[in-house]
């Protein structure tokens, strides 16, 4: 027999559940979700274009170091014999026609803890390699190391992948830097073929302007960029250097008043250099490209 608790017990119950269901019960109320927030940082995900070139890297140097970078012994630019600790950067990787793999790195002196020792006027440091894929692995074919002091704030510039002429890969790099105001920038070629690579135009000024400290006060003010291409030279093994330039110059004279207007006149040029077997030289028109 059930006694009077328990009778009282599945009343409430049932009046609870009567009371449920004569009533909409109302929807979940669901949680905002964050915005997606764009990640920074060093690391790269998995499968990036920059873990791709530090599988590269690691197959050079049996190194420390984090997702994009190694902390590896290297030679001074200039003292070959003195060695000394860098923080190297992969910058660019291209796949070449004869199934080798060319990467280019950037380095800079690092300290103790690995962090780059870089300032304004530091330059990034050319790293050149090129191998082949062996037995799932990589194989070393060349290694340049600290070939060049090109650019600012311990980095080049852009990087482009170049055919030098038939059957010459090469590749040019864009460097420079913006001093109080004043800017400048210059081409480098390198040959991939090269047992020692080297720079072949010793820097070509490329782009140049000093509008960032133009003021009022300024007597003139010129900004000039140039375009390049490689063009085909009968019978030559490297193709010539070809650089066309656009810009404008802003003077007036010196003896004219504080408030005179300057006057703009545009500008242009061209540059032709051919390969003379070591470097590009200059065989036609000029450089209009004014240094800093």
């Amino acid at each position: 027999m059930m006694g009077n608790t328990q009778k009282l017990a599945l009343l409430g119950v049932a009046l609870i559940l009567s009371a449920c269901g004569n009533k909409e019960v109302p929807p979940a109320i669901a949680k905002p979700v964050p915005a997606p927030v764009a990640v920074t940082g060093t690391k790269k995900p998995v499968g990036s274009k920059t873990a791709r070139m530090m599988e590269l890297l690691r197959a050079a140097y049996d190194a420390e170091g984090g997702d994009d970078y190694l902390l590896v012994e290297l030679p001074d630019v200039e003292q070959r014999e003195v060695r000394g600790s860098y923080r190297l950067e992969p910058v660019a990787m291209r796949e070449l026609s004869n199934g080798r793999v060319a990467l280019i790195a950037n380095a800079q002196p690092a300290n103790e803890q690995g962090e780059a020792m870089s300032a304004h006027a530091t330059p990034g440091l050319l790293n050149v390699y090129v191998m082949h894929r062996e037995a799932g692995g990589w194989d070393l074919d060349s290694r340049q190391e600290n070939i060049a002091s090109l650019g600012s704030f311990g980095h080049f510039g852009k990087v482009e992948w170049v055919s030098l002429g038939n059957g010459k890969p090469g590749f040019t790099v864009q460097h420079g830097g913006t001093w109080q105001g004043q800017t400048i920038s210059y081409l480098s070629v390198f040959d991939l073929t090269e047992r020692a690579m080297h720079d072949l135009t010793q820097g070509l000024p490329l782009f140049s302007s000093d509008e960032g400290n133009c003021g009022d006060e300024s007597l003139s003010c010129t900004s000039v960029k140039g375009e390049w291409a490689f063009e085909k030279r009968e019978g030559a093994g490297y193709d010539d250097l070809v650089m066309r330039f656009t810009g404008h110059e802003e003077s007036r004279a010196g003896d004219a008043s504080a408030g005179t207007r300057r006057v703009r006149k545009g500008l242009s040029g061209m540059a032709r250099y051919k390969f003379d077997g070591k470097r590009y030289v200059l065989i036609e028109g000029e450089n209009i490209v004014p240094e800093i």
